[in-house]
């Protein structure tokens, strides 16, 4: 029960999420409007997953719809970065700083290699902009917070880790805490953009210079 209701928790977070690059992509004319239209779509594809949990259909939600927002999650990254045709960045030098028991316990979630993939991507940009501040750094954050409520839950089902009864449902509070985040974060970033009269998400070239 308490895992439906952080379901339902995460949904309408992520959703009140959604309401600023949906905003964004009707306001804006530029090269900005296709990024935040991407954006939009991996939060609105993330939220129906969240419904389908909500509504018990976890073969639907787990194993289709979560997969395919962290893919549109990896095309944003290679949009907003630029790197399409360059092969030096993969999912193997991202989870290189891995144990081995950790990457056996990886190969079993194909959310898990996606969310490094997109970690890779975010965490690269974020080391060019060297800015704590920085859309793509916080973005990092939110993955990795991601990440790690998935891994728990894949502990846990698992039976390689136990937990109390009050524990079961940890995984899914951790991503409430990822969702909650990832609002804050938007709203926060939008609230400054429009004080400040600069741009939301900053552009690569402005960020390395």
């Amino acid at each position: 029960m308490l895992e439906t209701q952080l379901h339902l928790i995460s949904a309408v977070l992520i959703l009140l999420a959604a309401i600023v690059p949906i905003y964004l992509t009707i306001k804006l004319k530029d090269n900005l409007k296709k990024l935040t239209a991407i954006l939009s779509i991996f939060i609105l594809m993330h939220a129906v997953y969240q419904v389908a949990g909500f509504f018990g259909l976890t073969l639907l939600a787990d194993g289709v719809l979560e997969p395919l927002s962290v893919a549109v999650l990896i095309f944003f990254g290679i949009v907003y970065s630029g790197i399409a045709k360059q092969r030096n960045l993969s999912i193997q030098n991202m989870s290189a700083v891995w144990s081995p028991v950790v990457i056996l316990l990886l190969m079993n979630s194909i959310t898990i290699m996606l969310l490094l993939g997109a970690l890779g991507i975010f965490g690269w940009m974020a080391a060019r902009s060297k800015n704590i501040r920085s859309f793509q750094f916080q973005l990092s954050i939110f993955i990795i917070i991601w990440i790690v409520g998935d891994l728990v839950s894949i502990l846990h089902d698992n039976a390689i880790v136990g937990f109390s009864t009050l524990q079961n449902d940890l995984g899914s509070g951790i991503h409430v805490v990822s969702m909650v985040f990832f609002s804050i974060m938007f709203w926060l970033r939008y609230y400054y953009s429009e004080r400040s009269n600069k741009k939301m998400i900053e552009d690569l070239q402005s960020s390395d210079s």
